[in-house]
This record gives C-alpha cells, sequence and structure tokens, in this order.
C-alpha cells in the first residue's frame, strides 16, 4: 500500500529479503526514508555509521548519502519525507540518519504513525493532506524537539498521548494505585503531558474514576449475588463505602438500587 500524503508518503507491506546500495551520483535525492518496521531485520552502514534494526525499531535513512544495507524478509512501513516539506529541520534529520531512534516521543510517534496506517483507507482528498501535514509537524517534533515544533504538534501528540493512557488505565483499572503518577510513569510521560491530554474529559483522575465506576456498573448488573464490597474490590476502591458514595455521584442511584431496577 502506497499513500501520497502531501508532505509525506507512506508504503506499507512485505518487503522481500534484498541487500542495496547508494552510491554518488550527480542529481542529489532530496528524501529521508523513515522506517518502522514489524517484523524483519535491517543493516546499513554509511561511512561514519553502522545500523543492526530488529522488529519494532525506527530509524532514519538518508538518500542524499552514501550507504549499503540489506534486509531480512521484512514487514513494515517507509515514509518518505521530502526535503522541501522537513527544510527547517533539515540538519537534525540528518544528524541522526543511519541510527536507531528512541525515546518517549518517539514511542508516541511509532503510535500514531501506525494509528495512521490503520485509519488511511477511511480518509478523503482533504483528511490526507491534513494528516500528512500534521504527520510531517509531528515527525520533526519527536525527532527534533522544540518547543516551537512541540506546539505546532500539539494536537497530534495530545491525541496519540490520550489513546496509550486509555488503554494503559483500561488495562490496569483494578489497580488501588492506579493514579495520574502511577499512569505517567508507565508511559514514560512528564504528568504536565499527560494532564494536557485529558483537560477536555476532566482530568486524568476523573477519567479513572468514571471508567472505575462504569466497569463496576456493568459487572454489579451482570453478577447478581456478589457482594457490592467485592465489586468495589475488584474495580480499584478499597471501601465499600466510598464506592459507594462515588456511585451515586456518577449516576444518581446506589449500587443496591441499580441492581434492583436491573432485575425489573
Amino acid at each position: 500500500m502506497t499513500c501520497n500524503m502531501a508532505d509525506i508518503v507512506l508504503t506499507s507491506g512485505y518487503f522481500a529479503a534484498q541487500t542495496f546500495a547508494r552510491v554518488p551520483r550527480a542529481a542529489p535525492i532530496d528524501y529521508w526514508w523513515l522506517y518502522l518496521g514489524r517484523s524483519g531485520e535491517a543493516w546499513f552502514e554509511s561511512s561514519d555509521r553502522h545500523l543492526h534494526a530488529g522488529p519494532g525499531a525506527m530509524f532514519l535513512v538518508s538518500l542524499d548519502k552514501e550507504f549499503r544495507g540489506r534486509i531480512t524478509g521484512y514487514d513494515g512501513q517507509i515514509f518518505a519525507l521530502p526535503r522541501s516539506a522537513f527544510t527547517a529541520v533539515a540538519d537534525e534529520l540528518d544528524n541522526v540518519h543511519t541510527t536507531i531512534l528512541s525515546g518517549g516521543l518517539i514511542e508516541l510517534l511509532a503510535d500514531h504513525l501506525r494509528n495512521l496506517e490503520a485509519r488511511v483507507h477511511e480518509m478523503e482528498a482533504d483528511e490526507f493532506r491534513h494528516a500528512g501535514r500534521a504527520t510531517a509537524a509531528m515527525i520533526a517534533a519527536c525527532i527534533q524537539p522544540t518547543a516551537t515544533r512541540l506546539e505546532r504538534a500539539q494536537g497530534a501528540i495530545d491525541s496519540v498521548l490520550f489513546e496509550r493512557a486509555r488503554l494503559h488505565i483500561e488495562n490496569h483499572l483494578g489497580e488501588f494505585d492506579l493514579t495520574p503518577e502511577r499512569v505517567a510513569q508507565g508511559l514514560r510521560i512528564s504528568r504536565s503531558n499527560l494532564y494536557r491530554a485529558f483537560e477536555s474529559v476532566g482530568g486524568v483522575a476523573r477519567f479513572i474514576q468514571r471508567k472505575r465506576l462504569q466497569a463496576a456498573y456493568a459487572d454489579l448488573i451482570a453478577t447478581g449475588n456478589a457482594q457490592v464490597q467485592e465489586i468495589a474490590y475488584r474495580h480499584g476502591f478499597r471501601l465499600a463505602s466510598d464506592f459507594t458514595r462515588a456511585f451515586r455521584r456518577e449516576f444518581g442511584i446506589s449500587p443496591r438500587e441499580a441492581r434492583e431496577r436491573a432485575r425489573l
């Protein structure tokens, strides 16, 4: 699959095992390749760098520089980044060519790129262009962050942060120590970035409690014989009294009243 998305070109699929080389030519090739693998391995060698990338690794290769390489059967994404769309960060991208990219922002970028591929089948032409420009801004901000670049990419970054945090929260709802601080630690992001991503839904702590109460409500109705204390404990509440007060504030009725209504 190949998609031209204005400021980037996304190619995704399986690439057979092969070797290749970029040799000097009179005409420059003003692109970088950004790789994000799902399976397989890749080796690249330039005049001063050596790279060995396994599954899941993200790395950048400049087509304007000499290199040699090979891949095993390789499944993943390759993003073509035209220099014309990345002139403001060209030097920074050249500085990290043929290196494995890592860090918290790179993990966010990887999640964004995977999600982007999953959504392209549903996009219209205008959405392609908008998504391409937003992705270009996020690539620049995550590979070489500055305050200005992060601000430009903030919407895309917050969207990915929210989704990552939501999945983390839903997978740990039953843990008593699931707090905003623990979520930030688990995702290796700052608390301020996490809080900003959840501003539109009333904050992280509020989101956690709402998810717990919704899960407890469903559990309460599905398991007619379980004690309220047991359900409260199962969904992260140490005390039935705390659970009951929170439940009433959220739904306007007590847990027992909710169960009785469900039986009618």
